[in-house]
């Protein structure tokens, strides 16, 4: 199955998206200002993503996303970044959609630059996502059950690390109310 990852950042939000992703799925991120990055081989899954710049997108975006030839890409999974909000995600799908492109239902979202978290799941998550997708395409059942987006897998990472923080943080406190009751009983017997 053949991959491909182009992104357009100005900021360096996106292209890290896009560093991280490639770390998964193995293929060199392009950036759409790159000579190599028009499609001319058929692709069956191409990660792209973009951000934001006043509310919608580059217009180098928009005019790269026109010039994917129908045909040559099967399904997208779109990535991006915005200060506010996922509008970036849902007008690149608009975009492929309208060129007959088939969207994967996970899409990776980040607001403002790219979270620690996203570095420990993105590049297994993208090479996952690939791995079910073959699998689901053999299968016959590509497409029957959407799952939660990575930005709620990330919610998830995230909710976790801070439980297992308080955690420690609780039982510190309770180690040292201890420590503190056993050197009180210690005086005490003096």
């Amino acid at each position: 199955m053949s991959v491909a990852i182009r992104y357009q950042s100005r900021g360096g939000h996106v292209r890290e998206m896009a560093e991280i992703i490639a770390e998964g799925v193995d293929v060199e991120p392009i950036s759409i200002d790159d000579p190599r990055a028009p499609i001319t081989k058929p692709v069956d899954i191409l990660f792209i993503g973009g951000a934001l710049y006043k509310f919608r997108l580059d217009p180098a975006m928009e005019e790269y996303l026109e010039s994917i030839p129908e045909g040559m890409v099967t399904i997208a999974i779109v990535f991006g970044s915005s200060a506010l909000t996922h509008r970036p995600i849902f007008l690149i799908q608009e975009r492929l959609k309208a060129k007959g492109i088939d969207i994967h239902p996970m899409a990776m979202y980040m607001r403002g630059k790219p979270k620690p978290y996203l570095h420990e799941i993105g590049g297994p998550w993208a090479k996952r996502e690939v791995a079910k997708i073959e699998k689901q395409i053999a299968e016959g059942t590509y497409g029957e059950k959407p799952e939660a987006p990575i930005v709620q897998m990330i919610r998830n990472h995230e909710k976790k690390k801070q439980e297992e923080a308080q955690k420690a943080k609780a039982q510190a406190e309770e180690a040292s109310v201890s420590n503190e009751a056993g050197e009180a009983d210690a005086k005490a017997e003096k």
